[in-house]
């Protein structure tokens, strides 16, 4: 499928702005405006709806992001059982690869800006009654994430409850971090990507390491 320049404008604004100022502090008529466009309406021409548009940020990355990710939970299972720093490379090497792509990057901060309106508890789409962020991607985009977070999650030996928070705690560290490696990136104060991120996966299997209490 041939992607319109007008959409993939749409899409490369809307990351942007939202990775700068969050998915509630920036409206479909800016996205419109950054993206050089005349059409007020052009985000539910392309897109339908808001959600629409911020569906398809998440899938034009998703698709490299979670083939990576699957060969690498792949692997990791290999060793039974699985070992949690190879499980956790699983999750942050494909973060890594797709930050690399950028140029500049906004991933980390578009998924970092979701997090900031997210429940504490997030490893798995809420029911519509509970409490939730009012946005969550497709569950499709997801389900590679969540059996990777819960092979984590079991490898821990810590009560189930306990153990999932944990996880989702160390979830936002390493997209945070991220996050300000792109600031840093920005301006030309990055370190090397590699040295991060092997630091990023020391610390992260530190912190769910922390015996429970």
């Amino acid at each position: 499928m041939v992607v319109s320049t007008g959409r993939l404008a749409l899409l490369d604004a809307a990351e942007e702005l939202i990775a700068h100022r969050g998915i509630h502090g920036v409206s479909a008529r800016e996205v419109v405006k950054a993206a050089g466009q005349r059409n007020n309406s052009a985000v539910a021409y392309h897109f339908g709806s808001w959600h629409g548009l911020l569906d398809a940020v998440w899938t034009r990355h998703a698709p490299r992001v979670n083939a990576e990710r699957a060969a690498l939970v792949d692997a990791a299972r290999l060793d039974t059982p699985p070992r949690l720093e190879r499980l956790v490379f699983a999750y942050v090497h494909p973060l890594t690869t797709e930050v690399a792509r950028g140029r500049p990057s906004y991933w980390a901060r578009f998924n970092e800006q979701w997090l900031a309106v997210a429940p504490l508890e997030f490893l798995t789409v809420p029911a519509a009654n509970a409490s939730r962020a009012d946005y969550y991607p497709t569950d499709e985009s997801l389900a590679v994430l969540t059996s990777l977070f819960e092979a984590i999650v079991h490898s821990l030996e810590l009560a189930e409850a306990e153990a999932q928070r944990r996880v989702g705690l160390t979830v936002r560290f390493v997209i945070g971090s991220y996050a300000a490696w792109e600031r840093a990136h920005d301006v030309g104060e990055a370190p090397e990507l590699g040295a991060f991120e092997s630091e990023i996966v020391d610390l992260a299997c530190a912190m769910l390491r922390v015996p429970g209490r």
